[in-house]
This record gives C-alpha cells, structure tokens and sequence, in this order.
C-alpha cells in the first residue's frame, strides 16, 4: 500500500473533530465561580475551626484581604491555615474536576468544557500537567491567563502547555 492510500479502519481513527472554543468572558465568569465555590468552602471550614478552638472571629466588616496579610505576616495560625486550605483544595480542584472529569462545577453551569487534542477530557496525567502549568499563567499578573483574549483558538498559556482546549459543551 503506497503512503498515499489509507486502508477505511486507519480513516475511522483519523476523524476529525469539530468543536466550537469558547471565549474568554465565559471562561472567566466560570473561573470567578469555581472561585466562589473555593472561598466559601475555606471560609467555612476556618469559621468551623476557629469555633472549635475558641478563637475569635472577626467581624464582618474586619474580613477582607488585608485582615488576611495581616495575619499571615503576623504568622497566625488561623491565616496561614486558610491560605494553605485554599491553595491546597484549588489544586486538589482543579486536578480532579478539570483533569479528570474535564468539567469544573463553574464550567459545567456555563455550558463548557475542557478537551485533549483527542476530544477527551484531558487525564490525570495531563490534568497535572495543565495545574503546575496554571502557577506561570496566573502569578505574573495572570498574563498567561489573559492570553486567552488574544489568542486565535482562546487558548490560555496553561492550556498551550498541556494541551488543552476549552470549548462549549454542545452533548
């Protein structure tokens, strides 16, 4: 057989898929949930171990950002606890929903997902891969993440790493 002929069981392997990538005001919306999702989640469980210890919960208008760095500057448990919580369940987060399920409960509520160039959902492998990937895209100035704006196929520099896209879920 000359390589220019394919036999009909290679073709079957070889379909292509057609997809429809998403924007980024639908990516981010469902980042800014899946964000929600995450704080509410740290904030109860610190309030839940805070009342358990017996510690003081600040008031409502004392909660905010720098009441956090605050704390973490002063080493207090409770603040370094939080953000260690926080940083562990988003990577714990997004290893599992965007890895291996390939849809986070953000993503799932606005109708996208996220695929491998084969049109499954990404792997833990490749789930891994495209979280440590997420640490260059977000911390400068999530510069890697607003890629996406610009980029031709709305791919983020995490999702150029792994190899990912993000598309609408149109099953």
């Amino acid at each position: 057989m000359h390589a220019s002929q394919s036999s009909p069981s290679r073709l079957n392997d070889q379909r292509v898929l057609r997809v429809r990538v998403t924007g980024f005001p639908r990516r981010a919306a469902a980042a800014f949930l899946d964000l929600a999702i995450l704080f509410a989640f740290t904030g109860a469980v610190t309030a839940a171990v805070a009342l358990s210890l017996h510690i003081p919960i600040p008031g409502v208008r004392e909660i905010g950002p720098d009441l956090l760095v605050a704390g973490i500057l002063d080493r207090n448990p409770m603040a370094v606890g939080a953000v260690g919580l926080l940083l562990g369940m988003a990577g714990l987060y997004q290893l599992y929903f965007a890895g291996i399920a390939g849809q986070t409960p953000g993503m799932k509520l606005l109708g996208i997902r996220i695929i491998c160039r084969r049109g499954r959902p990404p792997g833990p492998a490749r789930g891994l891969l495209r979280l440590v990937a997420l640490i260059p895209s977000v911390v400068p100035a999530a510069l890697g993440w607003l890629w996406a704006i610009f980029d031709r196929e709305h791919r983020a520099l995490h999702d150029h790493l792994a190899g990912t896209y993000v598309i609408l879920d149109e099953e």
